[in-house]
């Protein structure tokens, strides 16, 4: 059943999901951590931006070989893999912004369902645009 499950694109999607979150757990971690940024007082915002990075660059490369198995022209996957990246953020962003910050929404309660609506947005988003096959 597992192996099934590991077949299917969402399965795999989720899986890289896992991954990038442990890379970027890691990453902050060891930049906050061992960094020399502390000085300049701007630690956990550096080590934040380094593992948003990271998580991404994995995500992208993941996703591209193992999740979606995509042939093509990785410049025009990347570009595409970025325009859902800076295009949730914003969603998800101004989401946050009127629900949470003007109209007094719990912040869990409204970033929890938010963050499935985006992981939907971004695997349909890189199903059918960022990774499908051109016709």
């Amino acid at each position: 059943m597992v192996e099934i499950g590991r077949r299917h694109p969402a399965a795999r999607f989720l899986l890289v999901g896992c991954a990038n979150f442990i890379v970027s757990s890691a990453v902050f971690y060891f930049t906050y951590r061992y960094s020399p940024f502390g000085q300049f007082g701007g630690q956990g915002a550096v080590a934040n931006v380094l593992a948003y990075g990271a998580g991404m660059i994995n995500s992208f490369v993941l996703n591209r070989t193992w999740t979606f198995r995509a042939k093509g022209e990785v410049i025009v996957h990347a570009a595409r893999f970025i325009a859902i990246n800076i295009a949730t953020l914003a969603l998800s962003s101004c989401a946050v912004f009127v629900l949470v910050d003007r109209l007094d929404y719990p912040a869990l309660a409204v970033w929890l369902p938010l963050t499935v609506v985006i992981l939907v947005l971004h695997y349909l988003g890189m199903k059918h645009w960022a990774f499908a096959e051109r016709a």
